[in-house]
């Protein structure tokens, strides 16, 4: 059979066409080659090899197996965690040191670069790719990358330092903090930093540099001891200065907490140029006798960002300034006199002044004979009336007046007590009754609002 001869052009074409495929970085293999079965170990070099299913992952199956390749590679790469870091030398070595260190191994898959695509090879079923990188390239360019964060960090804690000389508390703090978010990726290193003639090891001087800035603040209340009296309506203000290495600090948010009653009362004050800020005290609730007032300057207060920072893991635990002062409401008291009358006589015992009187002491109010002792006076008058008889039963109304003032003669509760009925048997009985139930009627809600009178 006699062969037909094929152009020489056709045959550099395909020679040519051979050889391009050949050279490129990504290979498609007709057969599987070795470094599919065996991994490879090339000294120097860092090797990813990895796969993907084509039935699961369909036709991202190709750029699944180059990011597992990749993440197989960065999974060689180890950071030596210096004895000298921050990760070691601070209370996070547990859990969290671990955090660190698996965020460190995910994230270093990302930033890799200078890797090079050895091949890719496929089959029926699934695709493989192979990447390598050189060791010498990777720390040149890891070096490189942490050069210029060192020097983005190292400007952050010059802004810190020199803040913290000013006297700018909270913006030392947020300085020293975004230069330790500049070095997250680093945190587990040793990270020194050259400055005027000088080695700085950075991270450690940003957590040395927030706790001498937090035990440099000073909170000082005007008062020891807070108290307020009736007179006051239990009302108050306590000035709290604050200062820094000895001097006013101005600019910074102190939040303070009294419990009140049932709710406590919180509020949040910065200091004024002078370093002071002072806060309103009072609404107790009827019945409070003591309370404490508690200052503090937050973390969260001086840097809000610090929320959404992952330096809060780091100096979460670190104290912050707190002061205590104990808040006392003296005790009122009360001249207390009736007028308790019988038909417009005088009745023999008076028993609407001891309910009163009664009432008083078990709620920790104090009543006097004397005028010139009282904070406030109570007069009540009462008075009997017969209303009829009928069957046998008697019945009496009894009439009340009371009214508080202060010392200045301004009312401050006036109630009435209207027709409260008194039936029994005879006539002296039925007064007797009336009375009885005007006693239980002011050991109740009368005494109510006169205690909640004099909260207001």
């Amino acid at each position: 059979m006699k062969m037909r001869s094929v152009p020489v052009p056709l045959i550099a074409l395909f020679v040519w066409s051979f050889v391009l495929s050949g050279c490129g970085g990504a290979q498609k293999w007709a057969e599987a080659p070795d470094w599919v079965g065996q991994r490879p170990s090339i000294p120097g070099y860092y090797i990813g090899v990895s796969s993907a299913n084509k039935m699961q992952h369909g036709a991202d199956a190709s750029s699944t197996a180059k990011q597992r390749a990749l993440a197989d590679m960065a999974g060689q790469i180890r950071v030596v965690i210096e004895s000298t870091s921050i990760l070691h030398t601070t209370q996070f070595q547990g859990v969290a040191g671990q955090n660190f260190s698996e965020r460190i191994t995910s994230a270093s898959a990302e930033d890799l670069e200078g890797y090079e695509l050895m091949g890719t090879y496929e089959n029926a079923t699934d695709v493989w790719a192979y990447y390598r990188l050189s060791k010498s390239t990777y720390e040149r360019i890891r070096n490189e990358r942490k050069s210029a964060t060192m020097e983005v960090a190292g400007g952050y804690w010059t802004s810190a330092q020199n803040a913290r000389t000013e006297g700018r508390v909270a913006a030392a703090i947020d300085f020293y903090i975004r230069a330790l978010e500049t070095m997250e990726n680093y945190w587990g290193e040793l990270n020194e930093w050259q400055t005027m003639g000088r080695t700085v090891v950075l991270d450690r001087a940003c957590l040395d540099g927030i706790s001498q800035v937090l035990a440099g603040l000073q909170l000082n209340p005007s008062e020891t001891d807070l108290a307020l009296s009736f007179a006051d309506r239990y009302q108050g203000t306590l000035a709290c200065d604050v200062t820094f290495e000895g001097r006013p600090a101005a600019q910074v948010p102190v939040w303070s907490r009294f419990n009140r009653g049932t709710l406590p009362k919180t509020a949040a004050l910065s200091t004024n140029s002078a370093g002071r800020c002072t806060f309103e005290i009072g609404q107790f609730e009827p019945g409070i006798k003591s309370s404490e007032l508690r200052l503090e300057i937050r973390m969260d207060d001086l840097s809000p960002r610090l929320k959404e920072s992952p330096v809060q893991r780091l100096i979460q635990s670190l104290p912050t300034p707190v002061a205590t002062v104990p808040i006392s409401m003296q005790t009122p008291t009360v001249f207390l006199q009736t007028t308790e009358r019988v038909k417009g006589q005088r009745a023999a015992n008076p028993v609407l002044k001891n309910a009163i009187a009664q009432g008083l002491n078990d709620r920790g109010i104090q009543w006097v004979d004397d005028a010139s002792e009282a904070d406030m006076f109570l007069t009540l008058e009462a008075d009997t009336r017969e209303a009829g008889s009928a069957s046998g039963f008697f019945t009496v109304m009894l009439n009340a007046s009371a009214i508080l003032k202060n010392t200045d003669g301004q009312p401050i509760l006036q109630q009435n007590l209207s027709e409260v009925k008194g039936v029994q048997l005879s006539w002296e009985a039925a007064h007797s009754e009336a009375y009885r139930k005007a006693q239980v009627e002011i050991q109740g809600a009368f005494l109510k609002k006169l205690i909640q009178a004099l909260y207001q």
